[in-house]
């Protein structure tokens, strides 16, 4: 018989340690998020607008720390761009999808969540929704320098990304917007195609009304889930969890079927195996 290749093994461990065990692992040395703003506290996030890494410094990574971050060297882009425990995250996420799944980051923003996404997985599928913002040089330049031409997609529109997919899932979406209103709309149009126990992963947690608008699709939705982790952080703070995140899980399969057209018709539900 032949050893089963390392690939294999490690995908296989990771099922025992899964995304929900290792969200639990993260933690803070100095800075903690929703903690008052002391002296030193403030002149750190002074330091990380100047681009020095102290979250890097600031967070605790389970697993495979020195790996994790040699792989993420170089997927910020700007002193607004999203910490290093979003990014592992991230990058945690997509190495372990199924081959038949794919990551999507609906709206880019800086870029940071598809650089996270693709750094050294190089065979996983992920596609980034872009938007003028995303046009810059160096977030070009990084992805060019990253990605594999093959598996990694620039899309402009939902329904573009959609035809990229095929016949894949999507295993975990990272959802952005600066209001709340798009983020309704995102989760909806993303909902019919989620892979069985898929993830979605909220930014700007720390907006009330986007908060509120990821529990009223929760409460409103045919599918069953779970709230994995609400983080907040004092406003932006860069040396945590950012803008906020919130990551909420799929609880098996889906239910909300895929609209015929790709063009966003009413879901229906699928009959139970």
């Amino acid at each position: 018989m032949r050893p089963e290749p390392r690939a294999g093994i490690v995908r296989r461990c990771f099922r025992a340690m899964d995304l929900p065990q290792y969200l639990q692992g993260l933690s803070f040395r100095f800075i903690q998020p929703e903690q008052k703003r002391t002296l030193a506290a403030r002149a750190a996030s002074v330091l990380t607008a100047l681009r020095v890494p102290l979250d890097g410094f600031n967070t605790r990574l389970p697993l495979d720390r020195s790996d994790m971050r040699r792989k993420l060297r170089g997927t910020r882009v700007g002193s607004a761009g999203l910490p290093l425990a979003v990014r592992a995250i991230l990058n945690r996420g997509v190495a372990h999808l199924e081959a038949h799944e794919a990551f999507v980051a609906f709206s880019l923003g800086g870029g940071d969540s598809l650089l996270a996404a693709i750094a050294r997985n190089h065979e996983q599928v992920c596609i980034g929704i872009h938007d003028t913002d995303s046009h810059r040089d160096p977030f070009r330049r990084r992805f060019a320098k990253l990605s594999n031409g093959e598996a990694h997609f620039l899309e402009p529109s939902f329904k573009s990304c959609v035809s990229r997919l095929d016949d894949r899932s999507i295993g975990l979406c990272f959802v952005s917007a600066n209001s709340h209103e798009p983020i309704a709309r995102r989760l909806v149009e993303c909902e019919p195609h989620l892979a069985e126990n898929a993830y979605l992963l909220l930014d700007n947690g720390n907006c009330h009304r986007t908060r509120q608008t990821a529990f009223d699709f929760v409460a409103a939705s045919r599918n069953q889930y779970r709230v994995l982790v609400d983080a907040r952080g004092t406003e932006r703070d860069a040396l945590t969890w950012g803008r906020g995140l919130l990551v909420v899980q799929l609880l098996g399969r889906n239910r909300v079927s895929r609209p015929l057209s790709g063009r966003g018709t009413s879901p229906v539900l699928v009959p139970a195996a």
